[in-house]
């Protein structure tokens, strides 16, 4: 009986700390709804850092990193979300976001994969066919570069 009582103590103890909440990812939500997208980015990094297998984490961190206008690095948190994403719609949204990072860089060839990515996934989004659109004109009146 006190072997059974122990094992549903450590079964139960154990099923507590699976089940963790993310406190950060909502506090983050809340800075980043008040634009302070500085506070929404520490606590993102923390909801990743204990979350990290988790898509929304990246992108969200990447999506407070682009509004503070350093758009490489959120390039880099958009391709973890991007590699993490289980659904249909998170690998849209951070294939969007990764297409618009790449068309502010001026990276118009890459911009159009990865709306197109993006459409893969959600072809009823008119923002993103219409950034689709205009990365393909962009791509064919300023062709790459040969080296």
């Amino acid at each position: 009986m006190k072997n059974w009582i122990l094992y549903c103590l450590l079964l139960f103890s154990f099923l507590a700390t699976a089940q963790e909440k993310d406190k950060s990812l909502p506090k983050g939500n809340e800075a980043f709804a008040e634009k302070r997208y500085a506070d929404a980015e520490a606590d993102y990094r923390i909801s990743q850092a204990k979350f990290s297998k988790r898509a929304v984490g990246s992108y969200n961190l990447g999506n407070s990193i682009y509004r503070q206008k350093q758009i490489a690095e959120s390039k880099y948190h958009y391709a973890k979300a991007i590699q993490s994403a289980k659904t249909k719609t998170e690998k849209h949204r951070a294939f969007h976001n990764m297409g618009n990072c790449l068309f502010t860089e001026k990276e118009y060839g890459g911009a159009v994969e990865a709306y197109k990515n993006a459409l893969r996934n959600n072809p009823n989004d008119e923002e993103t066919r219409y950034n689709y659109a205009l990365a393909k004109e962009y791509l064919k009146n300023n062709p790459p570069k040969k080296d």
